[in-house]
């Protein structure tokens, strides 16, 4: 990977999610930032540009989103089950928060695709919920769906329109 431009200043244990034509990144630590920055695909060595913040600052958050929102999901301190969403049509407004997860949690991951996201695994603990967003009615709590085949933190997650997927993270092995 070449490197491109920077984001504001360093962060780890922040979530990003984007469209055809930006990415977004929020979140982080040092500090629980709720600094949402945009990347342009079309101009990319520039510094990502400040955005509408989220609701309320977090790190170990996840993200995932489809053409027209983006959607980040859980995080610490808390551990949360907020789930803020951003419109790209209208990003430097501050994100509002949209239905929550079905239960707080921290270190999990995201996917989705063009109708759906999906947030699964985290912590407190060792969780193998799946919770799914319907983009279409956000604002009802995530409910619930099948589990992942081991409980497990710190995990990622990546998918296309028929299929998500989970992998890596730190399974419990207690």
């Amino acid at each position: 990977a070449t490197p491109k431009g920077p984001l504001d200043f360093a962060k780890r244990e922040l979530a990003a999610t984007g469209n055809q034509n930006f990415g977004y990144f929020a979140g982080g630590d040092p500090g629980n930032f709720s600094t949402v920055q945009r990347i342009d695909y079309s101009n990319d060595t520039g510094t990502a540009a400040a955005k509408g913040p989220l609701s309320v600052g977090r790190m170990q958050l996840a993200a995932t989103g489809n053409a027209s929102f983006g959607y980040f999901g859980g995080g610490h301190p808390g551990p949360k089950s907020t789930i803020d969403r951003i419109d790209y049509s209208n990003d430097t407004a501050t994100a509002p928060a949209r239905g929550p997860l079905s239960a707080a949690r921290r270190y999990l991951g995201a996917t989705g695709n063009a109708s759906f996201g999906y947030f699964g695994g985290g912590a407190p603990g060792f969780k193998s919920t799946v919770d799914r967003i319907d983009y279409s009615n956000d604002t009802g709590t995530a409910p619930a769906k099948g589990p992942l085949s081991v409980a497990k933190v710190r995990l990622a997650a990546t998918g296309n329109v028929s299929f998500g997927y989970f992998a890596g993270g730190f399974p419990n092995t207690s």
